[in-house]
């Protein structure tokens, strides 16, 4: 059975008819950004989603794999100090080290908004992708596109210690899309500034995709470990 989604599901739709399946996880990665100017700034961000065990399907034996590998580049302009506007490129492969891995290449375009609420700081996220999938079998990588919202809550805990949630959901928006929405990420997560340029987060982080036209889910659950780093080359005074 095909599905837009990833060659993941046609596996898990080959070996595991109509169920749900779990996968667990480890989830490191990078943020890396630097101001350029007042308004300028770039950021880095990547990921691998690693699943570290053998497991069995149906049957099927599901080998440890890194399930994706996520890079991303993109340039922000500040519109103020609340909102500010992102555009940015994506390289993500699937199955990364399989046979029968998929190659994906993204643009975005973004607008971020942050408010602060009492020490804390509410972020709203408003992001459309242009996707180009891979099709393994034609070699044809059609355009589709996509829209996500984000919405998440960061807070204080000491001058140090700080934790922040957040949930995103992805709605398709090409015509004849299976499922409109069909993704959710969320996560509840702490972090520690360790220094001016640098901190370290972790926490759980879950992934919800839907399969197919049946709603069968593959439901991920990592722990995410992120080191962030934000330098500042303006020359701000």
């Amino acid at each position: 059975m095909k599905t837009k989604l990833a060659i993941v599901f046609v596996m898990i739709a080959s070996f595991a008819p109509g169920q749900n399946v779990s996968y667990y996880g480890i989830f490191p990665a990078i943020d890396h950004s630097a101001g350029l100017s007042k308004r300028f700034s770039y950021n880095v961000f990547i990921f691998d989603a690693l699943k570290p065990y053998k497991s069995t399907i149906n049957g099927f034996e599901d080998e440890a794999w890194s399930f994706y590998f996520y890079t991303e580049a993109g340039l922000s302009y500040s519109i103020n100090s609340k909102l500010s506007f992102t555009a940015s490129y994506v390289y993500e492969r699937q199955n990364t080290f399989n046979t029968y891995y998929r190659n994906e290449n993204r643009l975005f375009q973004q607008l971020t908004l942050k408010l602060p609420i009492g020490k804390a700081e509410l972020k709203q996220r408003l992001r459309f992708d242009e996707r180009f999938v891979q099709n393994r079998i034609t070699r044809e990588a059609p355009l589709t596109h996509r829209l996500r919202y984000l919405a998440g809550i960061k807070t204080p805990f000491s001058d140090k210690l700080y934790g922040f949630a957040y949930t995103e959901f992805f709605f398709n928006t090409t015509p004849g899309a299976q499922n409109v929405l069909n993704e959710n990420w969320s996560a509840a997560q702490m972090g520690i500034k360790l220094n001016t340029k640098n901190n370290f987060e972790t926490g759980l982080l879950y992934v919800g995709w839907i399969n197919n036209a049946q709603k069968d889910m593959l439901y991920q659950f990592y722990l995410q470990v992120t080191w962030v780093n934000n330098l500042d080359f303006s020359n701000k005074k």
